[in-house]
């Protein structure tokens, strides 16, 4: 089921239009000027609907018109005219701003169907094209118009056209790797490889052989020779994630790369040029590290001439009704499902919750919602631990759970249970055999409740 806006003057084919639209079971909405249209689509910016059928001919603006501003702005969904009037001059203007399809009046209930399932099903495709393409860029958007947002993007305006390295500081699954990806492309380098390598996702032991390569019969298994990844990444750009989880052994290599920018595959004896802009990020505070000597201060002086910080979620509320929708959009396009949204009551919940994941968590809860959830999408959809704000990450007790408001029954049981079942998960260090013994639950019933209650162990990897 998707939203279909009409815009048409005659009041007996808007009424046709009106009820084929319902009858398919679709949400309808109808204006008899192009004014009214604009007036509509302001007054709902993140909410457009899924599509469009627009007459030519109407008071004012004519629908031609209407399809061009909204084209303009980057406003334009997909849209079908309605028109026994179109001349052959406005017909292919409206298909160059991108009118998919014509329907000449009168028309008949299975030509006004069809029309309607061949544009949504070229406006699928088309978007999934400009996912997979924009994937296979790396632009991913750092969205958002917070102050903290906004201070962010500014870094990276600044930083990216210099040659300086920049070691991205940030909580995990803040988008540390999606401001390296930013500051490529913002770079005289954008044209040239972005080569990326997850510190902590690989062994200790293998991240040596993937910076420099090797040469044939450097070690058993060495069939051929190898290039690394610094190699790969000449006239690019090389981005080091977690950074802080490198060998310390190894931290003495990179420097030299640094300083003199030669590297030498492992087995051989001679060094090779290379000219890469080296970007580094990091979760980890490595000035503790500094202290403990399990990372060098030589190569954090060397990493962060250029420090940019990324604020974690919990410091930019603001954007996480952005983020939400722009992950339930994402979603549902991924997964070519039915297209849904939240009523208000939602968001303030979203707000106020704590995120210890971060985006990766808001958007890893947009899928869940759009896999599992219903239309439109209600507080009782969400995990348990962001309408209980006393249930922690910790599983510690909270305030007494009788003082809050009258809560219908089911959620009262539902907070009480993941409570419960987080506080033996913390006292066994959430180890899920013995937190079912100490519940004396089944295991595999353990394993059942906690995810039908939405309860995940903290996140403690250390990807970006």
């Amino acid at each position: 089921m998707i939203e279909v806006l009409v815009v048409e003057d005659d009041p007996r084919i808007r009424a046709n239009l009106l009820f084929q639209l319902k009858e398919a079971g679709h949400r309808a909405a109808a204006t008899d000027t192009a004014e009214a249209a604009l007036e509509w689509l302001d007054s709902r910016p993140d909410n457009p609907p899924g599509l469009m059928l627009v007459d030519v001919r109407l008071p004012g603006l004519s629908g031609v018109e209407l399809i061009r501003r909204l084209a303009e702005s980057d406003r334009l969904p997909p849209t079908i005219i309605v028109s026994g009037e179109a001349s052959i001059a406005e017909t292919v203007e409206a298909l160059k701003l991108g009118v998919h399809d014509f329907i000449e009046k009168p028309f008949s209930t299975e030509r006004l169907r069809r029309s309607i399932e061949n544009t949504l099903e070229h406006s699928s495709l088309r978007t999934r094209v400009q996912d997979l393409e924009s994937e296979l860029r790396g632009q991913s958007e750092l969205i958002g118009e917070s102050p903290a947002m906004l201070a962010l993007r500014e870094a990276i305006a600044k930083a990216a056209p210099t040659e300086g390295r920049v070691l991205i500081l940030g909580e995990s699954g803040t988008g540390k790797e999606l401001v390296a990806d930013a500051i490529h492309r913002g770079s005289p380098r954008a044209r040239q490889p972005f080569i990326k390598l997850n510190c902590a996702a690989i062994p200790q032991d293998l991240v040596e052989d993937e910076l420099f390569g090797h040469v044939k019969g450097a070690f058993t298994g060495a069939a051929s020779d190898k290039r690394g990844l610094f190699e790969e990444a000449h006239g690019g750009t090389l981005f080091l994630d977690e950074i802080g989880d490198m060998d310390y052994r190894l931290q003495s290599r990179l420097l030299r790369v640094l300083e003199d920018g030669r590297v030498r595959r492992i087995g051989e004896t001679r060094d090779r040029e290379v000219d890469v802009r080296v970007l580094a990020a990091t979760h980890a505070q490595l000035e503790e590290g500094i202290r403990n000597q399990s990372f060098r201060q030589d190569l954090y002086f060397r990493l962060a001439h250029l420090p940019i910080e990324v604020p974690p979620l919990r410091q930019r509320s603001g954007d996480i009704r952005l983020l939400f929708d722009h992950f339930l959009r994402r979603a549902w396009t991924r997964h070519r499902v039915r297209q849904l949204a939240a009523t208000e009551a939602v968001y303030p919940i979203l707000e106020q919750y704590p995120w210890p994941g971060n985006v990766r968590e808001l958007e890893n809860l947009t899928e869940r919602l759009v896999v599992f959830g219903t239309d439109p999408v209600t507080p009782e959809q969400l995990p348990v631990e962001m309408l209980d704000p006393r249930t922690s990450e910790s599983g510690a007790d909270g305030d007494d759970p009788f003082d809050g408001p009258v809560l219908p029954f089911r959620r009262f049981k539902e907070i009480a249970e993941a409570r419960h079942i987080r506080r033996a998960l913390a006292s066994t260090g959430w180890n899920v055999a013995a937190a079912a013994r100490l519940l004396e639950l089944q295991r595999t019933h353990l394993h059942q409740k906690m995810n039908s209650l939405g309860i995940a162990r903290p996140e403690q990897d250390d990807q970006t």
